[in-house]
């Protein structure tokens, strides 16, 4: 009699233990299709924990974006059916504040899930928000642009904020029906904002007594570096090289005339002090030769130099003037970096 007790204990937490594992072994997905399963079956406690397991998996196996969504519709009909309608409409909420655009299939759900979702949906105020991961434009003469899609028709109020709450500048205010593009300049009362980290904030308004929910977009701003010009160097201003060609001729005139002195008489005679005569002509020719050579470099005609010098000084004047008019322009447009981080929900009490 002992021993089958105890034989039946054993079996009994065996199965406990394989069940268990079982469970923990599930995906995800796996759930998901467990749940759907025994909602079909009109399961509906199975369907209901089954889903809500799945819903509440805090290991890196979780349901991605789109079976979040299907799981959730499925759970919020499984509670309509069971009659549990707060349930419901908190699972139907859930959806309308993560997707907008979001709909239950009409195949699948009969028209009582249907209804009850647009009920909820229609009373969930709240706007998605689509940029770029990164943008990059010009304060003041271009715009960032943000793109809201409302999960129903009212009105918002739209800004750029710090961290802390405070306004950088309000976008707009007034009513959204489906979608509605926005756009900042990058500028707070007239400048462009300095580099930090801001948010978007879109405050979706309820009717008197609600609560209302307010969509925030983590923006890091970053003023990029102004694409500015070098300025001209000192060299661009001096005057022109002067025309070398009178010099080296009176320089070659001047050795060609000494070498023949020296070198033609040698030929018809070898008197040694003719030689050195010879010699101390040919010195007084060359270096003739070199006065006029560096005469001819240092000191030009006064009207060529001068003429010169004045088109060189006109010419870097004006590549200056440009080279300040381009670097004030890069100046002023500053340039602003932003990139969007993922976005958050915020649920604010009856005002």
């Amino acid at each position: 009699m002992i021993r089958r007790l105890v034989t039946t204990l054993v079996v009994a937490v065996l199965a406990l233990v394989t069940r268990g594992a079982t469970v923990a072994a599930q995906s995800a997905t796996d759930l998901l299709t467990a749940g759907m399963r025994s909602y079909q079956n009109l399961d509906y406690e199975a369907a209901a924990a089954t889903l809500r397991r799945g819903l509440m998996r805090a290991t890196s196996d979780t349901f991605s974006t789109p079976e979040r969504l299907q799981a959730l519709t499925y759970l919020g009909a499984t509670e309509l059916f069971r009659g549990r309608r707060d349930s419901a409409v908190a699972a139907f909420r859930q959806i309308a504040v993560t997707d907008p655009r979001y709909r239950p299939s009409a195949i699948i759900f009969p028209p009582q899930v249907t209804s009850m979702y647009q009920e909820v949906r229609q009373g969930t105020k709240t706007v998605f928000i689509q940029v770029p991961p990164e943008t990059e434009f010009r304060a003041r003469s271009e715009h960032f642009t943000a793109r809201l899609v409302a999960s129903t028709p009212h009105d918002i109020a739209v800004a750029v904020t710090r961290e802390d709450g405070t306004v950088v500048n309000s976008l707009y205010t007034g009513p959204i029906d489906d979608s509605l593009a926005v756009t900042w300049d990058g500028t707070e009362r007239g400048d462009p904002v300095k580099s930090g980290h801001y948010l978007l904030r879109v405050t979706s308004r309820a009717a008197a007594g609600a609560r209302q929910l307010v969509r925030q977009l983590p923006l890091e701003i970053e003023r990029a570096r102004p694409d500015t010009q070098a300025w001209p160097s000192p060299g661009d201003a001096t005057s022109p090289g002067v025309r070398s060609g009178p010099a080296v001729r009176s320089l070659a005139g001047g050795l060609a005339a000494a070498v023949a002195v020296i070198v033609l008489p040698s030929i018809v005679a070898h008197d040694a002090d003719g030689i050195k005569g010879r010699f101390a002509v040919a010195a007084a020719i060359g270096g003739a030769g070199l006065a006029s050579f560096f005469a001819q470099r240092s000191a030009p005609p006064i009207d060529v130099a001068a003429g010169a010098n004045a088109a060189v000084r006109d010419a870097a004047k004006r590549r200056l003037e440009q080279v300040r008019q381009q670097n004030a322009k890069s100046l002023a447009e500053v340039r602003l970096r932003v990139r969007a981080g993922p976005a958050t929900l915020l649920e604010q009490g009856a005002q």
